[in-house]
């Protein structure tokens, strides 16, 4: 085998491994962007169910003698919404991060 053939397949193998390498890190953004997606719609619709439990307990505020389980009603969505907003919050650091340590791996 001549140099000039080693060098074409390696440069064929190089290029292949780029292309997996590249279409891998598609598929993990793709993946990233859908749970990204399905975490903001989760977040839009606990808001929705806190606000009705905050409304809720303002209704039950009104009872003469409302049931105490009522006042905790709202704190399983505000949880939830906790986690979903820190999430969102983190999820650009993560990004940028992710970015930095791919271009550092890459060199």
């Amino acid at each position: 085998m001549s140099g000039e053939e080693g060098s074409q397949i390696d440069q064929e193998s190089r290029s292949s491994v780029r292309i997996a390498a590249t279409s891998v890190t598609a598929m993990e953004i793709g993946i990233h962007r859908n749970w990204s997606k399905s975490v903001r719609q989760v977040h839009r619709w606990l808001s929705i169910a806190f606000t009705l439990t905050i409304i809720g307990t303002f209704v039950a505020l009104v009872q003469e003698e409302p049931a105490a389980w009522v006042f905790y009603m709202p704190l399983l969505p505000l949880v939830l919404l906790l986690l979903t907003g820190l999430y969102l919050f983190l999820l650009p650091y993560g990004t940028k991060w992710r970015s930095g340590r791919r271009t550092a791996a890459g060199n």
